[in-house]
Formats: C-alpha cells, structure tokens, sequence
C-alpha cells in the first residue's frame, strides 16, 4: 500500500511523523491552458502534482497544486467560443508562493522544492526567483525549478501536449488523455502542440519511463536540499539555462 503524502489529505498523527521523519516540501505549478484537443486544461499542474506523489514516496509531503499561471500561455482552440486560459497576474502568483513556502516554513518544513510544468520562461524564473528569495531571507532552504530540468538521460523535454507531455499524462492520469480527438490524417495540423507529433511519438510506455526517472531525479534533489545544497549551474534539477534564455530575452 502506498504512503499518504498529499499535504490535504493526512491525518495530523501522520502529518506530524512526515514532517519529523523528512521535513521536505513538494510545491507542484501549473496553469489551466490549451494543450490540444487531446489532454486536460489543467495537465501542467496535474503532471506536476503526480509526479511530485511519486518522488514523496522517498519521503516528504506535496502541497496542493497552484493552478495559477502568468503569460505565455498557448492561444486557445480557435473552433472553440469559450477561451478557457486563465491568465493571471505576476505579482499574485509571487505572493502566493512566498505565502506558501512561509506557511511551510511555519508548519517545520526544512527544505521546500517548487517545480512548475508550466514552463513558459516567465514562469520558471518567477518560481525560481521567489525560492531563491526565500531561501536568502530564511533558515529554511527554498528551490524553484520547472519539469524540464529532470529526464535528460531518456532525452526529456518540455514539449507543448506533444510526445513528452502527452505521454506522461497518459501514463499518470489517462482518464485526462484522449488522443482519438486529434485528427487522423498526417498533413492534418495539430492546433497549440509544439514538439513532436503526439500522433506518432508519444505512447503511455513511454510516459512511464520518464515518469519514474523524473521522479527519482527530484527524490534526489529534494534529499540535497534537505541537506542544505542547492543545484547550480549544470547539476541536476537546475534551471539555470531557462534563466539564461530568459535575462537574455529580457536584456534584449
């Protein structure tokens, strides 16, 4: 039988013995946004959500998901009247996480891991920004990061509900997978997918595999910064070339 970690769902005589046992918070991050005809409005923060159960399971407990995202954000389906992106606005966003990693703190978390599968350049500086805030003006340690930074040794990337997110999902909620609403024919294009035809590359196998490297990828971060270790540049789960793409973007 698997543990409970979700923050929400422990009793407070199991909250406490996590918490003492591996005082490690997840923090998943997402958006509600277009991923296709194909996968649920909410797929970055759900991925996010599951993976982070899978990594807790080494120890840990996983805060709710934030379904809260800021710009970029994939235009809607256009054959559709009723846009579902939310867009929100950054500086919410910023004080819903420091809220976040301050109540954590509070409740005797040691380190705390915010990762986002929204990975929008905008996104993942701002969650990593705000961590690395945290962690300044703190005790505790505090990390932001973003999916993409974990699976390099099975070629991962975060695509836009195509091979990569498509097969995740698929594998970790296919209830939320429908890929008989994308078109059949191969000259077809695929609306508000960016990476690899999920059509051809993305299976629930695959989705699998990565999943289960991901997951142990963030155990193993989340175990560092338990130990007060921060990823820098070129170490595991840091995401730091996203950060450089974004000052470069921004400088520009």
């Amino acid at each position: 039988m698997e543990p409970v970690v979700e923050y929400e769902k422990l009793l407070p005589y199991q909250f406490e013995r996590r918490v003492e046992e591996y005082p490690l918070a997840y923090v998943p991050v997402g958006s509600l946004e277009w991923h296709g005809e194909h996968l649920a409005l909410g797929n970055d923060a759900i991925k996010m959500h599951e993976l982070c159960r899978m990594a807790a399971r080494k120890g840990g407990v996983v805060f709710p998901p934030v379904f809260y995202s800021i710009p970029e954000l994939t235009s809607y389906g256009s054959r559709y009247k009723h846009d579902a992106n939310f867009v929100g606005k950054e500086s919410l966003l910023e004080a819903v996480l420091k809220e976040i990693f301050e109540n954590l703190e509070n409740a005797g978390f040691r380190a705390m891991m915010a990762v986002t599968g929204h990975t929008c350049l905008e996104q993942i500086y701002l969650v990593h920004r705000v961590a690395a805030e945290y962690n300044e003006a703190s005790s505790v340690t505090a990390f932001g990061t973003c999916d993409s930074a974990f699976g390099h040794s099975l070629g991962h990337y975060s695509d836009h509900a195509a091979k990569w997110e498509t097969s995740l999902l698929w594998y970790l909620r296919p209830e939320l997978v429908d890929v008989y609403r994308l078109p059949k024919a191969p000259s077809a294009p695929l609306e508000g997918v960016g990476g690899e035809d999920p059509r051809v590359h993305a299976s629930r196998e695959l989705g699998e595999r990565v999943a289960h490297v991901i997951a142990e990828e963030m155990a193993e971060v989340g175990r560092r910064l338990l130990e007060g270790k921060v990823p820098g540049p070129g170490e595991l789960g840091s995401p730091h070339e996203w950060i450089v793409r974004y000052e470069g973007r921004t400088r520009g």
